[in-house]
Parts: structure tokens; sequence; C-alpha cells
């Protein structure tokens, strides 16, 4: 349980060396930067001596170069995209290159590369915009055509003559048996034909003398006659449908060809994506120079770090640096610093949990450590499945040890493993193997055919969860100073559920009772303490005793560890039940091999994602709640945001490593 020490540090040294010094802070990854000018006593005392840094220029020359490099790799991962598994992804090793090196090769190598490829795949693409384009107008012709398609007279031929006009248009379906009457009491001579028709519009051609089109438009007007026209297009319809679908093969031809007249550019990604992490490297420095300060010759630093990370700190800037001091000291009493977990590497990955929920205030508590036999027993209890578990353990371990991950996802993999060895213990003692395909007895006693048993000891874990939790709280609050907290809030209560608890248990009515009293009577006289008025504090006394049943529903919450592994071994002997049902032939053998596989590996992944939700269920409402503060702000600092090169240390002193857990 524990949250690392920071120490404030200011930085201040040499305009000359500020980029040699922001490289090494960006290489050890040990020191977030806060931004000086925000400092109400900066402003107040530092104002007039000191100005802001910034190279406003030269950051929209990497943001500008930077959007080049993006446009390049996402069209040729769209158009030639790489295929990766699972494992695939979560894996690859990054190129090592010093930081000269990482330099001379940007400026020398990969920048005219990546600036030759971003001008020729700009013009492919606008190339390719400019045929989306074209496809998008044919796509909207194609679409007002096909009402037409049976039309057959030439669309050319449709105009108005001087005796006759031929007219095409669009009518409200539930209109049109009344527009036909009326027109043709109105215009005898005119002719209506229905061309095609849908439930909301018909589509007709319509022919009447040229001395009568007053009347016509007059009707027309009544029903919303929509006119249509083609002033652009010859032949029929249908002629001009299949006139559009060649030009669509031939837009899709010219789009393939010029797609593959740069597949070369392929070769290019590699560089395209080390150049990408160049110049994110080198545009996050000149970001985060906006935090600085400075004057003439000199530059000034503030920011937060690990205290342990101070002595490599010193050493490296000492080794590289001639003018850079580094200053330190402890937070004040009031002042806010980001947080950082610091645990035991066993339990670092676990950590994951505590994070998913939030960072516990700076002067908090850290659960990491107190959770994680709960959270890893739960996930046992859960699963209650020794089969599952060598599955689960072998594949997490095979992916650690043969895999370069990430560390969200190493984490991720390391929980999987814990949860897979607490599986197989849980279900050699209480569950099964593949529920019931391996026929090994269960080495203390079958939950499924013993329920009461297994819920009385999922009660008991859950009470003795929540107790854990209480003395936590019990001992931050003595660390604090706050002892009539710690007695009013922690002690009394736990001595008068463990008193209620007592009463179960033939023989102990007499102490039971006692304990159960003293405690009450305690609870009584304090938890009214903050209440003004001597009635107020004994009423609000009396009625806190009903924040008991809160207690009882806390613990009834942990029978989900029976539900949820009494559910697993269900599935499991279902799925092994209806399995073996195919036997009997050497095709039924085939198809129950198939089931077997399908149906465990289902009850598998669906099991393991429950037994993850409910175990951190579990952690944040009957756990957390009884100590755990969050709302702290998360240590990060200022580092590489590299995805495809490492950049390494050309300095012979020990580099800090603030980022193995």
């Amino acid at each position: 349980m524990a949250i690392a020490k920071m120490k404030k540090v200011y930085l201040i040294g040499h305009q000359e060396e500020k980029e040699k010094t922001l490289g090494i802070l960006q290489q050890v990854a040990v020191v977030e930067i806060s931004d000086i000018h925000a400092k109400e006593a900066f402003k107040e005392a530092w104002a007039e001596l000191v100005e802001g840094d910034q190279d406003q220029e030269s950051l929209q020359r990497l943001e500008s170069r930077l959007t080049e490099v993006r446009f390049a790799l996402d069209f040729l991962n769209r158009h030639f995209p790489i295929k990766k598994n699972i494992l695939e992804s979560l894996g690859g090793e990054k190129k090592a290159i010093t930081s000269s090196e990482f330099k001379v090769r940007a400026a020398e190598q990969w920048g005219p590369v990546a600036g030759a490829v971003y001008r020729e795949l700009r013009k492919v693409d606008e190339q390719l915009m400019a045929l989306r384009n074209e496809e998008t107008r044919l796509q909207n012709l194609k679409t007002q055509l096909l009402p037409w398609q049976n039309l057959d007279i030439p669309l050319e031929n449709i105009y108005a003559t001087a005796y006759v006009i031929m007219e095409l248009g669009i009518l409200a379906a539930p209109d049109f048996p009344a527009f036909r009457q009326n027109l043709l009491e109105a215009v005898p001579e005119a002719f209506l034909a229905e061309i095609s028709g849908d439930r909301n519009d018909v589509y007709v051609f319509l022919a009447y003398p040229t001395s009568l089109a007053d009347r016509v438009r007059e009707v027309s007007k009544q029903f919303s006659f929509n006119r249509q026209q083609f002033p652009s297009l010859t032949g029929t319809p249908a002629e001009n449908l299949k006139r559009i679908e060649e030009e669509f093969r031939s837009i899709e031809k010219e789009r393939k060809q010029l797609v593959a007249g740069v597949e070369e550019e392929v070769k290019h990604r590699e560089t395209l994506n080390y150049y990408h992490d160049y110049l994110v490297m080198e545009r996050d420095k000149k970001q985060v120079i906006g935090n600085l300060a400075r004057t003439n010759k000199a530059f000034i630093l503030e920011g937060w770090m690990r205290e342990k990370d101070l002595p490599a700190l010193n050493q490296k800037l000492a080794a590289a640096c001639q003018t850079v001091i580094l200053v330190s000291r402890d937070p004040e009493k009031d002042e806010s610093f980001p947080v950082a977990l610091d645990n035991p590497s066993v339990v670092a990955p676990f950590e994951l949990i505590t994070t998913l929920y939030g960072m516990p205030k700076p002067r908090g508590i850290d659960p990491t450590f107190a959770l994680t036999p709960f959270f890893v027993m739960f996930f046992g209890l859960c699963m209650s499945d020794a089969g599952y578990g060598v599955i689960m353990a072998a594949l997490a371990a095979a992916a650690l040890w043969k895999l370069k991950m990430g560390k969200m996802a190493r984490r991720a993999f390391w929980l999987l493993f814990a949860g897979g060895l607490s599986t197989v213990f849980f279900g050699a003692l209480i569950g099964g193997w593949f529920g019931g395909l391996i026929p090994l007895e269960p080495l203390f006693f079958n939950a499924l055919f013993d329920p009461m048993r297994m819920l009385l000891y999922a009660l008991g874990i859950g009470i003795f969860q929540i107790f854990v939790g209480m003395g936590i709280k019990f001992y931050y609050n003595i660390r604090e100073g706050k002892i009539l907290d710690a007695i009013s809030d922690q002690l009394f209560w736990a001595l008068f559920i463990i008193g209620l608890l007592m009463l179960a248990f033939p023989g102990m009515g007499n102490v039971a009772r006692y304990v159960a009293i003293f405690s009450a009577l305690g609870l009584i006289l304090t938890q009214g303490r903050a209440q003004k008025g001597l009635i107020r504090k004994f009423l609000s006394g009396v009625f806190s005793l009903y924040n008991v049943t809160g207690f009882l529903g806390d613990i009834l919450s942990y029978s989900r560890l029976l539900a949820l592994g009494l559910a697993t071994s269900v599935i499991a002997m279902a799925v092994n039940m209806l399995s073996l049902m195919l036997g009997g032939t050497v095709v039924g053998a085939f198809l129950m091999v198939i089931m077997l596989f399908i149906g465990h590996l289902f009850n598998l992944l669906i099991n393991i994602l429950g037994a993850f939700v409910h175990s951190c269920r579990l952690q944040y409402l009957e756990f957390f709640s009884r100590f755990f503060e969050s709302g702290g702000r998360p240590f990060k600092p200022f580092k590489l945001n590299t995805s495809y090169v490492e950049v390494v240390a050309e300095l012979s002193s020990a580099s800090a490593n603030a980022t193995s857990q």
C-alpha cells in the first residue's frame, strides 16, 4: 500500500544546454514538467524577471511534417494494410538507436524519403478523390434514372414543340388516381402513362397539346406535380444506366491502377514509422518548452518526480551538462502533487485494478497491495474449474515469455496468469476438471453438491475482507492523529458486527450480547458527534445503528462467488452431456470433439469476463468503500512517445528507469 514519495524539483541552466537537458529528461522519463507560468506565486515574484519560452515557428514546421507523415502512413495502411493476428499485434520489437544517430538519420535519410513519398501519395490521393467525386455524381444520377428504366423513349426526344409538350414527373402515390381523373376531365386530349411506382411515389410520362398548357399547369399545382428533366442525357434511361455501370467499372479499374502504381512505396512504410517517432519526439520537446521560463541566457524548469529517482537523474545531468542545477523540496502542507503507485513487482500488475477505479488522493492509501490476494482468490473461486485454470495459466505464461508487449498488455496477461493459477488451486479443491470430463474428485469438497457449505465459506471470506478494509482505515486514522475517528467509526462498528455474528454460535450468547451492547452504546454516543445539540447527537447515534443493514447487504454480496463458481461448473457439465450424446459413430465422434472444443471455449471466455468483472466489483463496492478515497492525479512524466524506435542512452552513467512497472 505505497504511494511514491514525491519531490518538487527545479532545474536551472544555460540556454545552450536546454535542448540537451530536455532530451535527457525525455529519455529517462522521471520528471513531470509543470507549467511554470500558471503559478500565482511565479507571476507575483518572477513575472518581471523572466519571460515565456516557446518557438512557435519550429513547432508549426514539426506539426506540418507530422501531418504529412501521418497522411502517408494512413494512405498506405488503408490501401495496403498489414494483417496481424492478436498475438502479433501485442508483440513486435522496437529498433534500438542512439539519440545522435536518430537525429542524423532523420535529417539525412528519413526526412527526404518521407517528403518524396508524401508528394507521390498526395498526388495519387487527389486523383482518387476526383474518382470518388465522379463516382458520387454517377451514383446520384443512377438513383434518379432507376425509376425511369422502363421508359423506352430517348430522353432527348422528351421536349416541348409548337403543338405538343412532353414531360416526366413525380406524384405522391396517394394523389395519383385523383390527379389522373382531374387531368382527363380538364384536358381530355392529354396522354398520361405510369412508368413505375412504389408506395410513396408514382413516376409518369405526360403529353398534352401546347395550347392547353395552362389547364395542365393548373391541375399540376393542385397535386404538387414534380417535373423531372435530364437535359444533358441522350438515349433511353436503360441505355444511360448501362453506360453508368460501364463508367463504374472504368472508375474501379482506374482506381486499382492508381493504387497499384504506388505499391512500391510500401517499402518505405518502416522509414515513415521511424520518422514519425522522431517528429513526435521533437514535437513533444517543443511543446514542453512552453511550460518553461527563460531569461536572455538561462532557462527555468519546474516539475515533480519520485524521490527515489533523484540520485540517478542528478548523476546523469552532472555527466552530460555543465551548467544545469537540480534543486528539490518536499511538497508543502496543502500542496497537491501527482500520484505514482510504488509496489513490489509481484503486486505492480494489479495496479491496473486500482487505476480502473481511480487514482488515490496524494496523501491517501494505495489499496493495490491489500486487494491483490483477494482479487486472485475471488477470480479462482468464480472460475472454479482446474482445467480452465491450466489453459489460462499456460497461455498467459507463453505470451509473457514469447511476446514483447506494452505495459498495459503485459499487466493484463499477468493478471490472467495469476487468475489461472488461482483457478487451478480452487478448482482442484472444490470444483473439477472441465466439468468432470477428467474424472478427478475435488480434494476438499464438491461445491456443486454442497452449495450451502460453499456459501458459508464465501460469506466468511467476505466478512474477513470487510474487516481488513476497516482495519486499513483504522490504521490510517491513527497515523493521521484521528484517534476518536478510528475508535468511533471503525473499532465500534467492528465490535458491533462481531457481537451480532457471535449470536449465531451456540454457547457464545452471553459474550455476544455484552460485546454488541457495549459497541452499540459506543456508536450511539459517538456517531452523532458532528451534530449540534445533545438531542440531535443522541438521535443521530441511535439512527446510525440502522446502518448495520448496509454491512449485512455487503456481506451477502459475496454470495456471487458461489453463484459464478456453480455457473462455470454447470455449463461445463452441460457441454459434456450434450457432446457425449453425439458419440457412437466416426462422424459422431468428430462432431463430439468439435462441440466439446467450442462449448468449453465459450464457457472459458464468458466466465473469464464474469470472474474479472465481479471480482473487481467486490473490490470497488465492498472493499474500497471502507477506506479508499480516489481523486488523485496520475503522475505523467515527460517521456519518449515512440512506437517503433527505442532510443538508447549514449552516456556511460546508469539510466533511471521510472516506468519498469
